[in-house]
């Protein structure tokens, strides 16, 4: 099957997601341990970065949020069809619209035996708020309340639309545990309820788990799982060649069509989406006509055939068709006239000179866009990064240009734009290179490519708050029409997501969210 085919096939398989209602879906079925048999084996799975923390408040990038799925568990989880199923929550409501009250599972214990109840969410969110947090939640939820030792009210600020897929992504923490530990403590022996517990973790080496034979919802069927993390992909693969791994992430596209005996490449449509971010407030790309002409200067179809091998899918703008609110506009066609016209008429005929960072897995598509827009004149000098000094550089607005992409598997066009176009952007925990708060200028927040419009502020304000369906997708239709005519990133593609493995793994199912998640996989001798 060829590789367009096979994007197709792919594609034809994905599972648009969509809210809950309020009346939520069966809880999931829980299997007493005592009747799995016991977990054994081991498996080895190389990643292309080390996680940047433990703690799931610092946490930046799918490498880390792959280490911590294994240690804990979020109120709802996202299933292998990406849709919201109950969690640690059986069930919510919403008493009204600000408060969405969630019931939860009973019996749950934490890896060192406390009991899991509605002062650990509290404690949670708590700490999820706080200015030094990874995430935006501080932006929406105004404060928890417990009802009882298993009903808690968490309190938005306003109506949030969005709101359960924001709580897929909070994983739970035990209030008593990091009150006795503290939070170095914590961090360097996190304690949840997952279905892996942590052993170790050696920098840039290997975090070790091993199974949580007394998981709620029944034992792993793993007994041992190690992350190590090997940058290079041509490494990652000969160690899985080699048998030293079992399952690799960030696969090349080429490697689909070269597998030998013994290793499988396996796909499926990702959520991602990667584009050239540039930053308005910089010269020369203040000049919408020069932003414009970066997209007409760039032969995105010719990329996905000749480099991607088929295996992606071209950007008409920053949501995917399967995200709520997307809207089809007009795409950026391949025209280098049109591309020496707009710079022509900016002051830039003979074309000028960029600077452009990105990390290490970039480095062949920077190399790409660096030759197709030498025919406009443009010398663009490539910074490498490892990735904490590429968000040091990039979050806070430093970069004049950057290569670089973003993840939406909340589904939602909120997911994207309010944490990229809007200008009141969440602030930014920068993490230094030894995973230290506090590097860069988080001050700045995350500013990204500087973009700020009065309506498209409003649109995406508006589309967070109102719960009619109908009327929210208006709203972002108005942000993305003008978020592509003013252009702040190049759009380049969404790619399929790309592992291998060994025939020795079963029951693994590679997701489009590109999580990791093992929880009923096995490995044979």
């Amino acid at each position: 099957m060829n590789s367009k085919r096979k994007w197709a096939v792919a594609l034809a398989a994905v599972i648009v997601v969509s809210l809950l209602a309020a009346c939520a879906p069966s809880t999931p079925e829980v299997v007493p341990a005592t009747t799995v048999p016991g977990p054994k084996g081991q498996i080895i799975i190389s990643q292309a970065a080390d996680p940047n923390t433990l703690d799931h408040k610092y946490l930046k990038g799918r490498n880390t949020q792959n280490v911590l799925r294994l240690m804990f568990d979020s109120l709802y989880h996202r299933d292998n069809n990406m849709q919201i199923v109950p969690w640690l929550a059986t069930s919510y409501e919403n008493p009204d619209e600000l408060t969405w009250r969630f019931h939860l599972r009973q019996g749950v214990k934490f890896h060192n035996g406390n009991d899991f109840k509605a002062n650990d969410v509290k404690f949670t969110l708590g700490r999820l708020v706080e200015d030094d947090s990874q995430f935006s939640t501080r932006k929406y939820v105004d404060r928890v309340e417990v009802v009882d030792d298993y009903t808690v009210d968490i309190v938005t600020k306003d109506p949030y639309a969005a709101f359960m897929t924001r709580v897929v992504l909070w994983h739970m923490t035990d209030e008593e545990y990091f009150n006795e530990v503290g939070a170095e403590g914590f961090g360097s022996k996190p304690v949840g309820t997952g279905p892996f517990t942590f052993v170790e973790w050696v920098k840039d080496e290997r975090v070790v788990f091993e199974a949580n034979r007394d998981y709620w919802g029944g034992s792993p069927k793993i007994k041992t799982v190690i992350f190590a993390p090997i940058p290079e992909a041509a490494t990652r693969i000969a160690a899985l060649e080699a048998g030293d791994v079992d399952i690799i992430t960030t696969v090349p596209p080429e490697y689909v069509d070269q597998t030998p005996e013994g290793v499988e490449a396996v796909t499926v449509p990702g959520t991602r989406a990667y584009f050239l971010a540039m930053n308005v407030n910089m010269e020369p790309f203040d000049d919408v006509r020069v932003r414009q002409a970066m997209n007409y200067a760039i032969d995105v179809e010719s990329i996905i055939e000749n480099v991607l091998n088929g295996l992606a899918r071209r950007l008409d703008n920053p949501l995917l068709p399967e995200a709520f609110g997307y809207i089809a506009t007009p795409v950026y066609s391949y025209d280098l006239d049109k591309a020496k016209s707009l710079l022509a008429e900016a002051g830039y005929p003979d074309g000028f000179e960029m600077e452009l960072d990105t990390r290490p897995s970039y480095k062949e598509m920077a190399e790409v866009v660096v030759g197709q827009l030498s025919a406009l004149g443009i010398k663009v000098n490539v910074n490498i990064m490892e990735s904490a000094a590429f968000y040091a550089q990039y979050e806070p607005g430093y970069s004049q240009t950057a290569l670089t992409s973003w993840g939406n598997s909340e589904a939602d066009a909120d997911g994207m734009l309010s944490k990229q176009f809007y200008s009141d952007r969440y602030s930014c925990n920068l993490l230094g290179p030894e995973g230290e708060t506090g590097y860069g200028d988080a001050a700045r927040g995350c500013y990204y490519t500087g973009y700020a419009n009065a309506e498209v502020d409003a649109a995406v304000v508006a589309g967070s708050r109102d719960v009619d369906p109908e009327k929210r997708k208006e709203y972002y239709a108005t942000a993305v029409k003008i978020i592509v005519e003013e252009a702040p990133w190049l759009f380049l593609y969404n790619p399929v997501e790309i592992y291998a493995q060994r025939d020795r793994v079963q029951g693994w199912v590679p997701r489009s969210d590109a999580l990791l998640i093992l929880d009923e996989a096995w490995v044979t001798d």
